[in-house]
C-alpha cells in the first residue's frame, strides 16, 4: 500500500510543476519556456496476502421469520354471504370458539324440523317396541300354559291307556271263564279269612271273660269284621266258580268301550294342544324378530336427514380447532366468500419456531437435524441456538397431500431464552456446514484457477513463482489450504 501512495504523490507534484511553469511563461512576456515532460503513469502494484493459520468456517445464511408452531388457516366449506363475524383480530379464543358463520337461517329451520321428525319417529318406534315386548310377555305366558295343559293331557292319556289295558284284560278273563289257579287262589283267600275269624273269636272269648266291657266290645267288633270278610270271600269264590253272567259281560264291554272312546278323545285333545303350541311358538318367534322394519327405516331416514342438515350448518360456520390468537381475518359481514378460501388464521403463540425458504442451491447443503444459529434484527449480536426440524420435499420429510398443498417452508426450532420475541420478527439464520481449527488459509482473492487446477503466485526475495495448491473448506472470506503452502508465505493477489 505504501508504493501506491508514493506514486500518487509523484503525479500530484508533477502537476504542480506544470502549473507553476505556465504562470512563469505568462509573466515573462514574449520569452517562451521549455515545457517539462510528463512522466508515464506508474504501473499499479498488486495486493499481497500472507498465509495464516486459524479457524476456517464454511457456513450459509438466509432470512427467516418467527412463526407459531401451530397455526391454522380456517375457511368455510360452502360459498355464501357472511352473516356474522364473532371475533376481532388479535383476540384470544378457546378451542371450539365460533369465529363466523354464513347466512343459514333457512338451514336452521330445516334442522329444527328434522329434529322434530326424528323425535316423532323415535317415539313411534319406542311405542312399537313396548307393544311388541308386551305381546312377547303375553305369548310366553300363553305358551307356558298350553305346554302345561298338554303335559296334563298326556298324563291323562297314559292313565287311560292303562285303564284300557285293565278293562281289556278283565273282559278277556270274563269271556274265557275262571282258571283253576284263580279258583285255588280264591279258596286260599277264603281259608285265610276263616282262620282270621276263628282267631278273633278266641280272642273275644278270652277278653270278655276277664276284662272290661269296652275291651270286650272292641274284641267283638274284630269278630264282626272277620265274619264279613269270610262272607265276601265265600261270595267271590261262588261267583268265580259260577263264571260271569251276560249282564256282567255287557257291563265289562261297555266299560271297555267307554275307556277306549275316552282315550281317543284325549289323543285328539293332545294333538290340538300340540298344534296350538306350535302356532304360539311361531307367533312368539315373529314378535322376537323385531318391530315393523318401516318404523326402523323411518328413524334411519330422519337421522340421515338431520345429519345432512347438521353438516350443512357446520359447513356454514367456522370454529377454532385450537386455543390461540386470531392473527388474521378476511371475512366481513355482508360480503360473499368462496368455499375453502382461508378467511381466519388462529395461531398458538405459546410455542414458536422459525420458518424460512432458502434458495435451492442452499437447500442442497441442508439436512434435518442440523444445528443453526439465529440472530434477530431487534437484538443484534445476540445468537440463539436452534435446529432444523423439517425440510420441504424433496430435501426432507416435509410434504402434503399434493404438490399444491405441500409445505414449502423450512422449519427450525430455537430457544428464545428470555428475549421478547413474537410472531413476524425477522431473523438471520446461520448454518455451519464445516469448520476446522488451526488450519492454513488464504482469502479467495489470493487463489487463481485455470483449467481445473488451483494455484497461487508466491513472492520470495524479489521474485515470483507459481505454486499448485490443494484447498479444503471454501468459505466466503477464508479458503483452507491443505497442500502447497506454509504459514507466513506471501502470495500475490490477482
Amino acid at each position: 500500500m505504501v508504493p501506491r501512495l508514493r506514486s500518487v504523490l509523484f503525479v500530484c507534484l508533477a502537476l504542480v510543476l506544470v502549473i507553476l511553469s505556465g504562470c512563469s511563461a505568462a509573466t515573462s512576456g514574449k520569452e517562451e519556456a521549455t515545457p517539462t515532460p510528463i512522466p508515464p503513469p506508474p504501473i499499479p502494484e498488486k495486493p499481497t496476502y500472507t498465509v495464516k493459520r486459524g479457524l476456517v468456517v464454511d457456513s450459509l445464511s438466509f432470512t427467516g421469520r418467527v412463526s407459531p408452531v401451530i397455526e391454522e388457516e380456517l375457511f368455510f366449506r360452502e360459498s355464501g354471504r357472511v352473516k356474522k363475524v364473532y371475533v376481532e383480530r388479535n383476540q384470544i379464543v378457546e378451542a371450539g370458539t365460533l369465529l363466523g358463520e354464513l347466512e343459514n337461517d333457512d338451514l336452521l329451520r330445516q334442522l329444527a324440523q328434522s329434529e322434530l321428525d326424528l323425535e316423532a319417529a323415535n317415539i313411534s318406534l319406542q311405542e312399537a317396541q313396548a307393544s311388541r315386548q308386551y305381546a312377547i310377555d303375553i305369548a310366553e305366558i300363553d305358551l307356558k300354559v298350553k305346554k302345561l295343559s298338554a303335559q296334563k293331557t298326556a298324563a291323562s292319556l297314559e292313565s287311560l291307556a292303562l285303564d284300557l289295558q285293565v278293562a281289556e284284560m278283565d273282559l278277556k278273563e270274563a269271556k274265557a271263564g275262571p282258571s283253576a289257579d284263580a279258583i285255588a287262589i280264591s279258596q286260599l283267600r277264603l281259608e285265610r279269612t276263616k282262620n282270621s275269624l276263628w282267631s278273633a273269636q278266641v280272642s273275644r272269648d278270652s277278653t270278655c271273660g276277664r276284662t272290661s266291657e269296652a275291651a270286650c266290645d272292641s274284641a267283638q267288633a274284630s269278630v264282626n269284621r272277620a265274619e264279613a270278610d269270610v262272607q265276601i270271600a265265600e261270595i267271590e269264590l261262588a261267583q268265580l266258580k259260577r263264571g260271569a253272567s251276560p249282564e256282567d259281560l255287557l257291563g265289562l264291554d261297555v266299560s271297555y268301550n267307554k275307556v277306549l272312546q275316552g282315550k281317543k278323545r284325549t289323543e285328539i285333545d293332545l294333538e290340538i294342544q300340540q298344534q296350538q303350541i306350535k302356532t304360539t311358538e311361531m307367533g312368539l318367534a315373529k314378535l322376537k324378530a323385531g318391530v315393523d322394519p318401516q318404523l326402523t327405516k323411518a328413524v334411519e331416514r330422519s337421522k340421515l336427514s338431520r345429519e345432512r342438515l347438521v353438516a350443512q350448518v357446520e359447513n356454514s360456520r367456522v370454529l377454532s380447532p385450537i386455543a390461540g390468537k386470531v392473527s388474521s381475518i378476511s371475512a366481513f359481514e355482508g360480503r360473499n366468500v368462496n368455499a375453502y378460501k382461508p378467511v381466519f388464521v388462529v395461531a398458538d403463540e405459546s410455542d414458536l419456531e422459525i420458518t424460512a425458504e432458502p434458495m435451492s442451491s442452499q437447500m442442497q447443503n441442508l439436512s434435518e437435524g442440523m444445528a443453526a444459529v439465529m440472530v434477530l434484527s431487534a437484538y443484534p449480536g445476540k445468537e440463539l441456538p436452534g435446529e432444523i426440524i423439517t425440510l420441504p420435499y424433496p430435501y426432507g420429510s416435509g410434504g402434503g397431500a399434493s404438490l399444491e398443498e405441500a409445505d414449502k417452508a423450512t422449519h427450525i426450532s430455537f430457544d428464545p431464552l428470555d428475549l421478547d420475541i413474537g410472531p413476524g420478527d425477522l431473523v438471520k439464520v446461520i448454518i455451519t456446514l464445516e469448520k476446522k481449527e488451526n488450519a492454513l488459509w488464504l482469502p479467495p482473492a489470493a487463489i487463481r484457477t485455470f483449467a481445473g487446477r488451483k494455484f497461487v503466485t508466491v513472492q520470495e526475495e524479489g521474485r515470483q513463482r507459481r505454486v499448485d495448491i490443494v484447498v479444503g473448506i471454501t468459505a466466503a472470506e477464508r479458503v483452507e489450504v491443505m497442500e502447497g503452502l506454509e504459514e507466513g508465505q506471501v502470495v500475490v493477489g490477482q
